[in-house]
């Protein structure tokens, strides 16, 4: 079933939409949600509240990339859900730290209108990386995907903090200047 079939059983109640959605997306939803969690129960539990959200979303919204729209409410809750569990925890701040690195090069965007936006930054990311020199897109990856403390990855390559420090710095403004010629910032 296509993405345009599925909004329109959603714009007309119909439940037969979360079904196919679960049919089509639920695998894949579970999946992003089990790996910003690290708990299947919880990204079970995430992937649900996702539905609730789509079907309480939809109308008014109308996504043209059904998947896209989907995951960006899914990786919100996600963020939240760790969010409230990283606040319980002392000591476990990293994913605050790395966004808030990383908020003066993407602006947190959870609208509707910018899912379109969000997708392209996400192919924009891609092409970036592959840009990058070896060392510099690993140390990337490692902070801003795996969310590692700078402390963990300059043990895990063997360089100093300091080191790792300056990568990263240079890293994320050869993204802003990529995002910016990109004409997605």
């Amino acid at each position: 079933m296509t993405d345009e079939a599925i909004v329109l059983l959603l714009e007309q109640r119909d439940e037969s939409a979360l079904r196919a959605i679960e049919s089509q997306y639920g695998g894949a939803g579970r999946n992003i949600a089990a790996q910003i969690l690290g708990n299947e129960q919880d990204a079970q539990e995430i992937f649900q509240d996702t539905l609730m959200r789509l079907w309480n979303a939809i109308p008014p919204e109308h996504p043209d990339n059904l998947f896209a729209y989907l995951c960006t409410v899914l990786r919100n809750l996600a963020y939240n859900r760790q969010r409230v569990q990283n606040a319980k925890k002392r000591g476990q701040g990293q994913q605050a730290l790395v966004l808030d690195e990383l908020h003066d090069v993407i602006a947190n965007s959870k609208s509707v209108e910018e899912i379109v936006a969000e997708h392209l930054l996400q192919n924009a990311m891609n092409q970036f990386l592959e840009t990058l020199k070896r060392e510099a897109r690993i140390v990337f990856i490692q902070r801003y995907g795996n969310m590692r403390p700078i402390t963990e990855i300059a043990d895990l390559y063997d360089m100093s903090e300091s080191k790792v420090k300056i990568t990263l710095m240079r890293t994320r403004k050869k993204l802003k200047a990529y995002l910016e010629r990109e004409g997605l910032l």
